[in-house]
Order: C-alpha cells, then structure tokens, then sequence
C-alpha cells in the first residue's frame, strides 16, 4: 500500500530537513467552534487545554467527575495526545445544580472557560483549527522561508498518517474488517471505515498530481466552492470555470468511497474508476456496510499564515478547516522527522 513517504508531492520533495513534536509545546492546536455558545441552555461547553493526553482520556475523566456515562461527553472533533492541543466538551447538566469544577484535577489538563449552550456539543462542530508549530534542528532556515508561498497557492489534502494509525494499523483492521471478522467494537469499527475510505480519497488525490490533473478541471468533475460544503457538477470546462480554480474560488474534489449515487460522470469518473480499480473489493466492502459516499476537496489553503526564526528552529502558524491535517500542510514544505511518532512505535 502507498505510505505517506510515497504520497507524490505537488512542489517537488523538499530540500529542508527538521524536526517536529521533539515535546507536546512543539505542536499546539486550538479548535475554532462554527458557533458562539448561548450562554444560557442545559448544556455545559468547557474549553479545556490539554497536554500529552488524548481526547477519549479527558472524555472518561469528565464522566467519572460528573457521575455521567462516557457516551453523555461530546467534543466536536479528536485531538492529538502528542500536543498541546485546547478543544471543547459538552454534556447536559440541570441549569439548577451546582458543578464544582473548580475543583477538579485533570491530569496534563486545565479547564479555561465554561459557558452554557442551549443544545449539544456535535461532531464535527468546528470552523477551523488554529496551528503553531515549533520546527527544530532546521537544515535551512532561508530555504524554508523561500518555500512558504508556494503553500499559499494551496497543498493537497491528503488524510495524514494519524488517520491510519501506528504502522497502519487501522488499514490492516479495515482488511480484516472487509474480510468478514466482526469487530464488535463500534468505536475501532469506525476507525477501520474511516481509514479505507481515506486511504482511498489519498489515492486519487496522488494519481491525479502524477497525472498532471491536480488543479486541472475534466469534465464531469465535482466541485466544492470555497468556504462551503455546496458542490457541483463541471458539465463542460470554461475559461470562467477555469479562471475561479485559479482564483480559489472553487476546488476540485475526490470521492470518499461509499454507497450512493456517484456525482462524477463522463472524463472525470472514467479517471476515478482507474485510480481506484486495485481497491474494488473495498469500495464493494464499503457499500454493502452501507458507509455513505461523499465528496471531499482535494485543496486545501491555510489561512493566517506566517512564520519566524528563531535560533535553529521556525515557528510555524496557519489555520485550516475542520478535518484538514497540518502534516499535510507541513510534508510540502520541509522534510520531517515525528519525534513523537517514533516514540509511539517504540510503545507499540
């Protein structure tokens, strides 16, 4: 299976060498809510900052503080336990009854701001993420710095390593998974699916660069327009539609495989059909589990972003839209070591 490592790149391999993550304040992370809470309403939002835990963790200790199941605890997206990472989560608690969170120790945690809000916390609740990333032992500051425009003109979305787990390990649950085993686990079920479906969306996003048609419209692709989940269908390629890719004004898409009807047709849907045909017996896995398909912009563009030397290292910081991996960001411009990820593999 392609690894990271052999994902192409969209501006030629990188001449800079650096580290990441050599300790959690390296890489911090602070989620941007798609809403302002209430300030009133059942729920209870808390805006916790956390370091070198994972979200489940903070979840289950919020449950055994409250007296709540682990199920009643939401949070609108997973965070990385190698970080220092502040996100939000939610339960329902009576408006009437005093919570003393004051008083609570959560381990590697601390609660910044509670607020209430008239309903709960979802999924997937965010607008952005705001990255600040510390690059150590950096082979050429200059060279890094002369590279950053480029990713102005936008990166490939590429699902990061994260998503697949240590060694893949999620990959080899989804075959398993596709094979006939049960997994009974609803919560490594889901793991296994998403990490197919975005192995697979990384597929055609590599095909399509290798092909020279990363930012060149067919007809028969499905767009997205920018700042929207709105998507349509690229009946015949104009020179206005061409110039709004240009512009960023929309952005092609690949497919997050699944059952539906798929909106590509004609040239586009033919080329998906070859990047994809050495997973058939995935995407046949993924449909008859029901997963449903979807579209996901195979651009992304950070936003905000600048950067600083200092000494050997550059501090880096860019935001992106909820679902976008700053490591995909990152690979384009430097060649990196994980520091963190190498200590994961050791644990494994």
């Amino acid at each position: 299976m392609l690894t990271s490592n052999e994902q192409p790149y969209l501006y030629a391999k990188p001449a800079v060498q650096a580290v990441i993550r050599t300790e959690p304040a390296d890489f911090q992370v602070v989620e941007e809510l798609n809403f302002e809470p209430s300030g009133s309403g059942e729920h209870l939002l808390l805006q916790i900052e956390k370091t070198g835990q994972n979200t489940q963790f903070i979840a289950r200790e919020l449950a055994r503080l409250t007296g709540l199941r682990v199920r009643d605890i939401s949070y609108a997206g997973l965070k990385d336990r190698h970080a220092v990472t502040t996100q939000w989560f939610c339960f329902k608690w009576p408006i009437k009854q005093e919570l003393a969170w004051q008083n609570w120790q959560l381990e590697g945690s601390r609660i910044l701001q509670v607020v209430r809000h008239y309903r709960k916390l979802r999924l997937g609740a965010l607008k952005r993420n705001h990255f600040s990333l510390r690059l150590r032992q950096v082979s050429d500051s200059a060279g890094l710095l002369a590279r950053l425009p480029l990713l102005a003109e936008g990166v490939p979305n590429y699902y990061g390593e994260q998503r697949f787990g240590i060694n893949g390990g999620n990959l080899a649950l989804a075959e398993r998974l596709f094979g006939g085993e049960s997994i009974p686990d609803r919560q490594l079920r889901g793991l296994a699916l998403s990490a197919s479906r975005s192995f697979l969306f990384n597929q055609v996003i590599a095909g399509r660069i290798r092909r020279g048609h990363f930012a060149r419209l067919l007809p028969g692709d499905v767009v997205q327009l920018a700042g929207s989940g709105s998507i349509f269908v690229v009946d015949q390629v104009t020179p206005e539609l061409e110039q709004r890719l240009s512009a960023q004004d929309i952005h092609l898409t690949a497919p997050l495989v699944g059952l539906g009807k798929a909106m590509v047709t004609a040239e586009a849907a033919l080329l998906e059909q070859q990047l994809l045909a050495p997973w058939q017996a995935w995407q046949q896995a993924l449909e008859l589990l029901r997963v449903q398909a979807g579209r996901r912009s195979m651009r992304v563009i950070p936003e905000q972003l600048q950067a600083s030397v200092e000494q050997d290292a550059v501090v880096l910081q860019f935001a992106l839209p909820a679902g976008c991996f700053a490591t995909s960001v990152l690979r384009e411009l430097v060649e990196y070591r994980d520091a963190a990820r190498d200590i994961a593999q050791m644990e494994s």
